[in-house]
């Protein structure tokens, strides 16, 4: 499945963006749908924010954090993600 990151925000303001074709556990992917479904309440200019895209065949899932919102469950993929990404 493909997976799209934007970050922005934080201190420095980078915008950066990397995609991945990755195989989602189905927790993860049950997360993510979660997540997606919730609004993300904006906490603190100086944070860095992320937009995860999510590409389904259905259509593609739009999930949005800042880094306080980011679950624990969540961290691998997202680290492995910024490690690619690319202003």
């Amino acid at each position: 499945m493909r997976v799209t990151l934007e970050t922005s925000g934080g201190f420095t303001g980078l915008r950066r963006t990397a995609t991945l074709d990755t195989d989602l556990d189905e927790s993860l992917d049950d997360l993510l749908r979660h997540l997606a479904s919730a609004s993300a309440e904006p906490s603190g200019s100086s944070q860095p924010r992320y937009r995860l895209t999510v590409h389904r065949p259905t259509g593609d899932q739009v999930t949005e954090l800042t880094e306080s919102q980011v679950p624990a469950a969540l961290r691998p993929l997202l680290t492995e993600m910024l490690r690619h990404a690319r202003p």
